[in-house]
Order: structure tokens, then sequence, then C-alpha cells
């Protein structure tokens, strides 16, 4: 596979924003996402990859090469902008092979790999149109070839389905994710929306405030995130403060009038964080058992978001059954899904 972007010590200033220093690197035939709040330093990164902004310190590497000092088009990557910035005066043929045209490719090549990347992306039907009344997804898959055709050694896309209702991001995910195989390349897409980023990545890296919090595959950043901004950010709506105590197979927590189990070995002040969804609604005769009063109930598209207050602390669960406030309810919540994550920050 082999690392196809590296990033070392990269640092930018812009005015009073700082981005890094951001050590990482990114194989080929991978998808990565950054995501992370507005204002972090998503966009602002990915134009240091594409040559836009150049940084103060650090290097960046693509396919072993520097290229800090290069200009966008002599470091072998494509971008793909938030607004997808295609040619309105054209046809979709014409914005497709305008990569092609300008690097001095003759017109029958032009065509046979236009024709080519249209059919791959499904939109062979589309070439004759003007792009000016395309769809939000026909709009982006002629990005997507216009970028593609190319061939870039790295894919940059600035939150590429912000733009499209529902059904439409839904309907694009398969394709996007097919690309690093199909096109030979590395994907570098940037999104606060955590589905996508969940739906897509190999490999996610979240950002805040400029800084690399921390960067994993997607199961462990949605599951066991190492840093408390993670766990916020991708919806660990229970993150209560307590001291843990090493116990047989794990740790002991004390949380109000709750001593939880964890299978997660970890001593002194941690942050015990639970996702909603992982709740289960039983007579509580498994796992860690918590009883408490429904004081809030929400309806979602997955079930009822409830809220219990348990001896003063409150935790938050989704529900397939909808309680009534003032209910008492008993849920219950299997150690190895007590996440305890150090309170070092």
């Amino acid at each position: 596979m082999g690392v196809a972007l590296k990033l070392i010590n990269v640092e930018l200033m812009l005015g009073s924003f700082k981005l890094g220093p951001i050590t990482t690197s990114m194989n080929n035939g991978t998808y990565n996402v950054i995501m992370g709040p507005t204002g972090s330093g998503k966009s602002t990164l990915i134009k240091v990859i594409a040559g836009a902004y150049r940084p103060n310190s650090g290097s960046v590497i693509i396919n072993g090469e520097d290229v800090t000092g290069k200009p966008p088009e002599l470091r072998g990557i494509a971008y793909v902008p938030q607004g997808y910035a295609l040619f309105d005066h054209m046809t979709v043929y014409e914005n497709i092979e305008y990569g092609l045209k300008v690097r001095g490719v003759p017109r029958r090549i032009r065509v046979i790999e236009v024709r080519r990347i249209a059919e791959d992306l499904g939109i062979l039907n589309l070439l004759n149109r003007r792009v000016r009344g395309l769809s939000g997804g026909e709009s982006q898959k002629v990005a997507l070839a216009r970028a593609l055709i190319i061939k870039p050694k790295v894919l940059l896309l600035d939150e590429p389905m912000s733009m499209m209702d529902v059904s439409t991001r839904e309907s694009l995910i398969p394709l996007l994710r097919s690309i690093p195989s199909k096109f030979n390349t590395v994907v570098v897409h940037v999104t606060h929306d955590r589905n996508e980023a969940y739906a897509l990545a190999d490999k996610i890296l979240v950002l805040n405030n400029g800084q690399l919090i921390e960067e994993n595959e997607p199961e462990v950043i949605f599951t066991r995130p190492s840093r408390l901004f993670t766990a916020q950010f991708v919806g660990f709506s229970n993150i209560i403060p307590a001291t843990a105590v090493k116990a047989p197979q794990g740790s002991m927590v004390r949380v109000g009038n709750h001593t939880l189990y964890s299978t997660e070995s970890v001593e002194g002040k941690v942050y015990v964080c639970i996702r909603p969804e992982w709740f289960r609604e039983d007579n509580g005769d498994e796992g860690n058992v918590i009883k408490g009063t429904v004081i809030e109930v929400e309806r979602t598209s997955v079930g009822f978001r409830v809220m219990i207050n348990a001896d003063g602390v409150l935790f938050t669960a989704i529900t397939q059954s909808k309680p009534s406030k003032g209910d008492s309810l008993t849920l219950t919540i299997p150690p190895n899904l007590i996440h305890l994550i150090p309170a070092v920050e």
C-alpha cells in the first residue's frame, strides 16, 4: 500500500489562528476523514496539503517527495472545494476535460478519458448538459470526475456533501468509498458530520482549535476515544467525572450511589463515558444496573432519547419504548461498554 501523504510538524499562522504542529501519514488506497467543529482548522489543513497555504514550518511529503515549496499544480493533487467550483458557462464534458486540456493532452485521448470517467461515475448521460441546471448530487459527480481525470496522487474533498439533502448524501456514500481503490489514490475528506465520517473513513483525524486531538480507525474513535474532546464530539452524551479503582477483570467506579464495573483497567480520576444507544431496557438481571426517574423524553429517528435522574446523577439513553415523565426506569449497561478516559486534560 505505502505511505502516499505525510505531514511532518506542519505549522501555520493565519492572523490569530494557529494550525499545528501536525504530524501524520496516510496510506495510498485509503479514505481519510478530517473531522472537527467549525473553525477547528479542517479546511485550512487541506489547503496546506493542496498548496494554497504554505506552512510557516514543517513539511508536506507526497509519494516520498517534499512538495512544501511547490505550487498546487506540481503536487499531484486534485482539490474539490465545498461549492464544487464548476464552470457555469461550460458543458459537463468541457468541465471534466478541463484538466487534461490545460495539460496539453491530445483531443482524441481527452475524448476517451472523459467518456471513461463519466461511465465510471454514472454521468455519461450528462456530458452535453450545462452545469447550471444540475442537481447537487450530479454537480458533485461532475466535480469528482474533473478532479479524478488527472489521476491525482491525493484527492482533497472539502465538505463535499454539505450542500446536499440526506437521501442524495446517502446515495453518494458507496461511490465516494470506492474511489481510493478504484482510482489508486488517497482521499482526504473534510467534514463535521460524524455519520458521514463513520460511513466513509479508514482513518479519522479529529481536529480542534488547530490541534490534532487524536487519530484512529472509526471504530476506535467512536467507541474508545482517548480524549475527552473526542468523546464529546462523537456523541458520548454521558460523560461523568469519577474515580476508578482497579478490580478483578477491570475497574470499579463510583457514580453517585451507583457502583459501576468496566472491563477497562484504569485507576485514578476518570471520565465515565457511555453512548446513549448502549443502554438496555430490562429488569436489571445482568450488567451494571441503573435505576432512576424519567425527567425528559425526546423522539428521535432511532427511538426515544430519555433522560433519567438516578439519585442525583443524570443519564441519557436511547430506548425503543416511550416512557412518560415521572416513570421509574431501570437500565443496564454491560461492563465492556463502560469506557473510561483518564482525567488528564
